[in-house]
């Protein structure tokens, strides 16, 4: 699992799309930790009025990128995780040297540390900045990646095919957080099983809600490991 893990992280930074996307996060974390650390009256003022903590207004724009664009980058980076070894015949000569829940479980957390590394890099960038680490908003948005990864991980394993698994990818990017940022906020019936099975609603509740997309995320995991037994390469 480990040779698995740290090819699959390895590779997430050989990708152009991957470097991207880290300078992306990096650079919007820095222009906003720098503007708000240049108007700290507004800010107080803001957070005063608002009832909304200094913190999460710091860090409000990783938490923008991730919310809306979240599904949209992991999906860029990491459609093909699963079917890229059953199309290319690798996950063969894969099953030889590992258990399949193993091979599983290792590209599950190269990629999980590929954002690991990409959310620490802007968080420790904004407390440069503040001299504070926001913790209750890292977790919180490692978790909201920790459900993004692993139903990424999933699409990719009961879709075989790469191409479509892109397609579908940026199309789920786009529409899932409006579905789920609508679901949050609307009473119709037809949005009830994505407020519930998406990420979103559990953002602002208690600690406890705040971990349940990481008990959905495992689901996802357990599930693909069990379809990916049961397939014949």
């Amino acid at each position: 699992m480990t040779q698995v893990l740290k090819r699959e992280f390895i590779d997430a930074f050989k990708s152009v799309r991957s470097i991207l996307i880290l300078l992306f996060i990096t650079y919007v974390s820095y222009q906003s930790a720098k503007f708000f650390d240049q108007n700290q009256d507004m800010i107080n003022q803001f957070a005063e009025e608002s009832g909304i903590g200094t913190g999460a207004l710091y860090t409000a724009a990783i938490a923008f990128v991730v919310l809306i664009f979240g599904f949209l980058f992991v999906f860029a980076i990491s459609h093909d995780l699963i079917n890229r070894e059953i199309e290319m015949k690798t996950i063969r000569l894969l099953v030889t040297k590992t258990s399949r829940i193993q091979i599983v479980l290792g590209k599950f957390l190269g990629v999980l540390l590929f954002w690991v590394v990409t959310i620490s890099i802007s968080f420790a960038i904004i407390s440069l900045i503040t001299g504070a680490w926001f913790l209750k908003d890292y977790v919180q948005t490692m978790i909201f990646l920790f459900y993004i990864i692993s139903f990424v991980l999933f699409i990719s394993t009961i879709i075989s095919k790469t191409k479509l698994t892109m397609f579908i990818g940026i199309f789920l990017g786009i529409v899932l957080p409006i579905i789920g940022l609508i679901a949050v906020y609307s009473d119709k019936w037809y949005f009830i099983p994505f407020k519930y099975l998406l990420p979103y609603n559990y953002l602002e509740g208690s600690i406890v809600m705040t971990f349940i997309p990481l008990v959905i995320g495992v689901c996802f995991i357990s599930i693909s490991i069990m379809l990916l037994n049961r397939k014949d390469f």
